[in-house]
């Protein structure tokens, strides 16, 4: 991902990696998130404490999920599941086929929370219409690398041309 320079995997459980994105909080840009069909990884580019990661993924899954007892549920798994926090480098997964969402820590399985209603709540983090990130398909990568259209629309080269094109034309008309 090149606003974080974290690369992520083209593949990942054998499903390949169809769109990327960076959750922000203001100008810190806290992880890269990549989602494999119904996995999402996401790579910490920035330290955040086990409780205040497993809160805040629980409070982007309230609005889509009314079962404050699954949501719970996931705190606590997520919670039990980074004792050290989720410092700089840490990948997270979360897998949300299967009727419910598992959850991985640097590749190890901490543990899982069924319920189709949270499974489907996660993806929305990522998938609906309030995402908490843009996720840009990975086919749209511009020239200088940056996902979903990350190319400028004007620089100088393309200004250069545009004035040329603009000073040929006005020479035509008045010759």
């Amino acid at each position: 991902e090149a606003r974080t320079g974290i690369a992520s995997p083209d593949k990942r459980g054998g499903k390949p990696l169809n769109r990327l994105g960076v959750r922000t909080k203001g100008p810190i840009k806290v992880y890269a998130v990549g989602e494999y069909g119904d996995t999402f990884l996401l790579q910490m580019s920035y330290g955040v404490g086990a409780a205040k990661m497993s809160a805040a993924l629980g409070d982007a899954l309230k609005p889509r999920c009314g079962d404050s007892k699954l949501i719970a549920d996931f705190e606590a798994c997520l919670t039990k599941g980074l004792p050290n926090g989720a410092p700089k480098g840490t990948k997270l997964q979360f897998d949300t086929s299967g009727g419910g969402v598992g959850i991985s820590v640097n590749g190890k399985s901490v543990g899982s929370v069924s319920g189709k209603p949270l499974a489907s709540a996660f993806s929305g983090i990522y998938c609906d219409g309030n995402a908490v990130c843009k996720m840009n398909s990975v086919d749209d990568v511009g020239s200088d690398g940056e996902v979903g259209g990350g190319e400028k629309l004007i620089t100088p080269v393309r200004l250069g041309m545009v004035g040329a094109a603009v000073g040929w034309g006005i020479g035509k008309l008045v010759c």
